[in-house]
């Protein structure tokens, strides 16, 4: 009987947790900074990532429960990983999507519309995986077998043998 009771107070505070805070609508407005770049791959199929910096989860169960249930309904989103650290100011989604499918400004809208616009997206990074030949030296670097040494050897130094260790402590 005592169970009955306990639960909807715990599941209440989870929710209170999770959705209590509102975010003000000015901050709502700020545009979240965005950088792309490509990457070159030899092997595998090219994905195209975004790593979402996320600011105002609490919780990693709750929050990014919330956030990768609003991103997989999106159309073209193949998966979401959260990156929860207790006590960092902004947390991340690592999304892997299609390009021609869905845009990285419709998951930041999808994320800052959950629980009345508690998380601000503050930075959108996205990482376009391509298909790339093997590596090929660079124009500047010298031909196979002129001037690819390398050496590796160590500074030289003076370590006195056992020998002459064991007879300086005999003389004391």
């Amino acid at each position: 009987m005592n169970r009955f009771r306990i639960l909807p107070i715990l599941a209440a505070s989870l929710l209170i947790a999770c959705g209590g805070a509102e975010a003000p609508q000015a901050d709502m407005a700020a545009a979240p900074t965005r950088s792309e770049k490509e990457v070159t791959i030899t092997t595998g199929t090219p994905r195209t990532l975004a790593d979402i910096s996320i600011d105002g989860m609490s919780c990693e169960m709750m929050c990014g429960g919330s956030i990768k249930k609003a991103l997989a309904q999106l159309p073209g989103v193949a998966g979401t990983e959260i990156e929860f650290h207790e006590g960092d100011v902004t947390d991340h989604a690592i999304v892997t999507f299609d390009p021609a499918q869905v845009t990285d400004a419709q998951m930041v809208e999808a994320i800052q519309a959950l629980h009345d616009g508690q998380y601000k997206v503050m930075a959108v990074s996205v990482t376009r995986e391509v298909k790339g030949e093997g590596w090929a030296p660079a124009a500047e670097e010298a031909p196979e077998g002129e001037g690819n040494e390398v050496s590796a050897s160590l500074p030289s130094l003076l370590v006195p043998s056992i020998f002459e260790l064991l007879s300086q402590i005999v003389r004391f």
